[in-house]
């Protein structure tokens, strides 16, 4: 048995998981994680392994995020069992496994809009926005110390930090400094100002490759979160920006959550800049045109 392997079955027997593995299968883990199912004398669990020095705090973060997701609507997510540490900073993560599908029909979009409102009417336990550990989207870590208002989270949180990695890859990049500051300093208050925005719990990067099918239960799963308590809307954002769910899911969802007017559809332009700003900033390439151009027409409004 190789070190990694005695290190994560050494965790699972000191919290009570199983006592031995019996199989191993590798899994897809995304871009980022290397990932596989474990059988053991208990049934089987899910886990994801990661090298980076920064790993830890990911893994900290998506547990965290898990168990809040899993308190609020029991069933939507995997359970986090534990994580730890590897050598040479890696770290890993164990969850209850699910068997996964992808699915389009009607009756399973109608369900994942129920209970991503249902999710989302789960709210901060202190009335702030934040979270209480870091989260990571992608491997870009994310600030959540709690703050009073949404606004000053959304542009202080995320926005600005995200802006200023992007300019310190790219620091000629003046036009998107002078934009970035607008939409900041002038865009965020305006487009936010005459709504409710109460701080409830959001998945935080709920694309297309975040949910799927649990196969034996046929009911809508989220997974890879990074969580925090912000404005529903944010959810939505990233939710139609790589393979958006059809129309039945946005009938179902703002039954629960109605669209919010005025500048509802440019709050969602604001918040899909975020991701878009992250990918420039990871991958960077035409994602900077996007940004841009969502920024031009942000500031055409002040």
């Amino acid at each position: 048995m190789s070190q990694i392997a005695q290190i994560i079955l050494e965790t699972l027997q000191n919290n009570g998981i199983c006592t031995k593995v019996l199989n191993k299968t590798a899994l897809s883990g995304g871009c980022l994680n290397d990932a596989f199912k474990l059988s053991t004398d208990t049934g089987n669990v899910f886990v994801k392994t990661n090298s980076g020095s920064n790993s830890r705090l990911m893994f900290e973060g998506e547990s965290e995020s898990l168990n809040a997701i899993h308190e609020a609507v029991p069933g939507f997510a995997p359970k986090p069992l534990c994580f730890g540490t590897l050598p040479n900073e890696g770290a890993f993560i164990v969850t209850t496994y699910i068997r996964l599908s992808t699915s389009n029909s009607a009756s399973i979009q109608i369900l994942f809009a129920r209970k991503l409102a249902e999710m989302h009417s789960s709210q901060s336990p202190n009335g702030k926005f934040g979270f209480p550990v870091m989260t990571m989207c992608g491997i870009t870590e994310q600030d959540n110390t709690w703050e009073v208002d949404w606004p000053t989270f959304y542009k202080e949180r995320r926005l600005r930090p995200i802006l200023e990695k992007c300019l310190q890859n790219n620091p000629g990049d003046s036009e998107l400094r002078r934009l970035g500051e607008i939409v900041i300093d002038k865009v965020v208050d305006h487009i936010m100002k005459d709504i409710e925005i109460k701080p409830v719990l959001i998945h935080g990067d709920l694309w297309s490759g975040n949910w799927g099918v649990n196969l034996d239960a046929n009911e809508p799963v989220i997974y890879d979160p990074s969580s925090c308590y912000g404005h529903n809307e944010y959810e939505l954002g990233i939710l139609t920006m790589f393979g958006s769910p059809g129309s039945e899911f946005f009938r179902e969802y703002h039954k629960y959550h109605p669209r919010q007017e005025p500048y509802f559809e440019q709050r969602q332009e604001l918040y899909q800049l975020y991701h878009y700003l992250n990918h420039y900033y990871l991958f960077g390439g035409g994602y900077q045109r996007s940004a841009i151009s969502i920024m031009r027409r942000l500031c055409d409004l002040v």
